[in-house]
Order: structure tokens, then C-alpha cells, then sequence
């Protein structure tokens, strides 16, 4: 019960008295908790994101929600949502995010601790990760959940307050001047964030929630945050990822979920989806090179080896992306310092796209007909 039920269980409460099913209960007993419709059947009935992610916090100290691909507006909805529930600070001690710089781990705290902080000083640490300049993170999204948090905690005395951990390696971009430079922190995208849950998280008893991309959350996937973390501590994650279809829905994802209401979680073990590809949802194909073809390594991958949950949030037609304001990139000291970075890299990014306005549409992810799972190889 929240404190605003009338009542509180503190934090400390919470987890000492599901500690102790930590490892006798089982994926069963979370799935049977989050029943979904079975295959063909009318009902919309499920669990929000929300009470899936209380509910794993009884079994796991992790829980990553993964967003399939960058600023789904309708990820970040829910999230909100999830967010601003009454009951996470009784449960959640920490949020690791990848769109922070872990440089500026000290500013964010003030930030998030509810201190003043100005703007110029906070956008530093989305805006200088390892992804820059291809991606700024500058959407108004990501900011937001910074700015999120901080109201969650604004009338929580410090003891309960909720951290935002950056788990982006800390580059110092005004030192780098060549390319060599930049691998060496890109190199540890994974490993960096998972030694800070190791310390900040697991080695405090604390439980935390995840907020990483697709690929650093799947289960089975060798060098990534998810797996490493276990490969260390033992501790496994329940991750639940965003499910979004390709274009033309191949494989009929879309037609399966529409029975489903918005913003409902659908479990992997024992349902359709943990039997569904994972190659027919993004970001299952790997862009290629000028001399390579695409390639989508999850065809006859069961989804539900790599993630514990689905997120439905909405049909194709209802998706949106969440798009940095392009008046950002006019600023000539932040334009001329996104230029270096590109040209170190090689300029493989198209900057002057970053200056015009995009529509606001999701752009659902379209493959080559011979990267369709199930579909043979055209002869050459």
C-alpha cells in the first residue's frame, strides 16, 4: 500500500520480505501473474507496464524495459506513466539510463535531489555521450525523464529518493581529437554500465530499473549489459521490450495485437509470443555496409529466449517518434563541436537532416524481402 492509500510499506520493508523468494520463485509465477488472452481470443484483458514491473520486483532486484528503437514517443508515455506511480519509490532505489554521460554523474544527482541546476550545465550529460553525434538524445524525451524523476522526488525526504545512474562510459569529449580515442570508451557501452549496477546497485542491496535500447537487454546475447551483468553477479534481469512491427507485418505481429489493449504487457513463457521470431520485429536486421548485405541474425530465434515480456503500445498507425527541435542545432557553438565529432568519425552522419523538421509519424523499420524470416534467398 503507497503512503497515499493511507498507509506506507517503506522500501527496506518491501524488500526484505520478498528477499526471501528471491530464488525459489520462478518465471511461472510471474507469468501466471500476468496471464494474457490466449491465442485467437477477443478479450483485451492484461497488466499495464506498471504492475508487471512491481510485480517482477518481487523476484528480480533488475528490471529493464527496453526500448526497441530510439524516441518511440509512445515508450516514453508509458514509461512516464510507470514513473510517476505512487508505488515506485517504494520499490525502485535506482533508474540506469543509457542516454547519460557518466562524467556528469555529479550534476545529475544535484539535478535529481531536487538543487538548482542550470540547463546549460544538465544538457551536458545527454548531449556528450559515446553515441554523439548520431545520436544527440537532445528528443524531448529523454529529458524528460530526467525531469521526472526529480518531481517523483521532490517531496520524499532524501533517504527515499529515487537515483538516475548514467551508465554511458565517461567520455570527455574536449580531450578527444582523434577517432581511436572515441572506440576506446565506445568499446565499453556494456561493460561500463554493468560494472555501475554491480557497484551502485547490487553491492547496496538496492534494486534498480533499466532503461537501456533493445540490444544491450536481450537475454542470449553474448558481451551485452544483460549477459554480463549475470556472467559477474548471477543476478538475472526480467526484461521486457517493446514490441513493434515491421512494415507490411510480415509475420503478422500487428494483427496479433490488436486484441490487446494499449500499454499491455504480454509474457513470454507459455504464450504465443514467447514462440513468435524475433527476426520479424526491429531492430532484428543489422544495417550493412557500402560492401556488405544486411543481415538479420534473430530468423528462428524464439522471442522468448531473449526477452520476458512484450510492451504493446499501439498499432502502427498509432505510433509516434519524438524529434529534437531543430532551432537546437542553430546554435553555432553546439553545431561546430557536433561537426568535429562527425568529422573524426568519418562525417557518417547527415548533420543538416538534424536542422529540419520530420514529421511525426514512426517510421516502422522496412527490410529487404530476402531478410523476411521464412522467406528463401532470391538467386543471384
Amino acid at each position: 500500500m503507497s503512503a497515499r492509500m493511507g498507509g506506507r510499506i517503506s522500501r527496506r520493508t518491501f524488500m526484505r520480505s520478498s528477499a526471501a523468494g528471491l530464488g525459489a520463485a520462478s518465471i511461472t509465477g510471474l507469468t501466471s501473474a500476468c496471464t494474457s488472452p490466449a491465442r485467437g481470443s477477443e478479450s483485451s484483458a492484461g497488466r499495464g507496464l506498471a504492475d508487471v514491473v512491481f510485480e517482477a520486483f518481487k523476484t528480480h532486484r533488475l528490471v529493464g524495459v527496453a526500448e526497441t528503437d530510439d524516441s518511440l514517443q509512445n515508450h516514453h508515455d508509458v514509461l512516464t506513466m510507470l514513473l510517476t506511480d505512487p508505488r515506485l519509490p517504494e520499490v525502485v532505489d535506482d533508474i540506469v539510463v543509457e542516454f547519460g554521460n557518466a562524467l556528469y554523474q555529479g550534476t545529475v544527482d544535484r539535478f535529481i535531489a531536487g538543487q538548482p541546476v542550470d540547463d546549460a550545465e544538465l544538457r551536458l550529460a545527454w548531449r556528450n555521450t559515446t553515441a554523439s553525434p548520431l545520436e544527440t538524445w537532445d528528443a524531448p524525451v529523454y529529458e524528460q525523464l530526467y525531469r521526472t524523476v526529480r518531481a517523483v522526488n521532490w517531496p520524499l525526504p532524501p533517504a527515499r529518493q529515487v537515483r538516475v545512474l548514467l551508465g554511458d562510459p565517461p567520455i570527455d569529449w574536449s580531450k578527444i581529437t582523434k577517432a581511436s580515442e572515441i572506440d576506446v570508451f565506445g568499446l565499453q557501452r556494456d561493460a561500463y554500465p554493468a560494472s555501475v549496477v554491480e557497484k551502485e546497485v547490487l553491492d547496496k542491496g538496492h534494486r534498480a530499473l533499466i532503461c537501456y535500447g533493445w540490444w544491450h537487454l536481450l537475454h542470449s546475447f553474448p558481451h551485452r549489459l544483460v549477459d554480463i551483468i549475470e556472467q559477474r553477479t548471477g543476478e538475472r534481469t526480467y526484461t521486457i521490450a517493446d514490441l513493434v512491427p515491421l512494415s507490411g507485418d510480415p509475420g503478422g505481429l500487428a494483427t496479433e495485437l490488436a486484441r490487446y489493449a494499449r500499454d499491455t504487457v504480454i509474457p513470454t513463457a507459455g504464450t504465443w509470443l514467447g514462440s513468435f521470431d524475433a527476426g520479424l520485429i526491429p531492430p532484428s536486421v543489422q544495417g550493412g555496409g557500402p560492401t556488405t548485405k544486411d543481415t538479420n541474425p534473430w530468423c528462428g530465434t524464439r522471442l522468448g529466449s531473449l526477452i520476458d515480456a512484450g510492451l504493446y503500445e499501439g498499432q502502427p498507425g498509432d505510433l509516434t517518434i519524438s524529434l529534437p527541435n531543430p532551432a537546437i542545432y542553430l546554435d553555432p557553438a553546439y553545431w561546430k563541436e557536433l561537426k568535429r565529432r562527425n568529422a573524426l568519425q568519418g562525417n557518417l552522419v547527415d548533420l543538416d537532416s538534424y536542422r529540419k523538421e520530420q514529421p511525426a509519424r514512426y517510421p516502422l523499420l522496412k527490410v529487404a524481402r530476402s531478410q523476411e524470416c521464412g522467406r528463401a534467398p532470391q538467386a543471384s
